[in-house]
């Protein structure tokens, strides 16, 4: 039987898939960036993830235009947090959704599907 936490990874080392449950409960299946590899993609959707919370969630363009975003990805990658990416949806409204489901976010081990 193959149950399925709030986080899990499937592959091995730093290229690994992670299942990620948002705030709704929806789950997204986002890739282990490489931080020392990393080129930000306009089509692509980042999150810092911090002993379990992800704390910073956006686009490169957020990056871009809003200081507070900005301040918030510096603070958090400075203290070592680990980046994930997915797919980012075309509609701005479905991104912001997106961002406020997966910022905060906590991973809960043992939870089943």
């Amino acid at each position: 039987m193959i149950r399925f936490d709030s986080i899990a990874e499937a592959g091995v080392g730093e290229a690994a898939n992670v299942l990620w449950t948002g705030r709704s409960g929806r789950r997204y299946l986002m890739e282990r960036e490489r931080e020392a590899s990393v080129s930000m993609a306009p089509s692509r959707l980042y999150a810092l993830e911090d002993n379990g919370v992800i704390g910073w969630a956006g686009t490169a363009e957020d990056l871009i235009g809003d200081h507070r975003a900005r301040e918030k990805f510096r603070r958090l990658s400075a203290n070592g947090a680990r980046m994930l990416s997915l797919s980012a949806p075309n509609d701005p409204l479905a991104v912001m959704t997106l961002v406020w489901d997966l910022e905060g976010s906590r991973r809960v081990l043992g939870r089943a599907a």
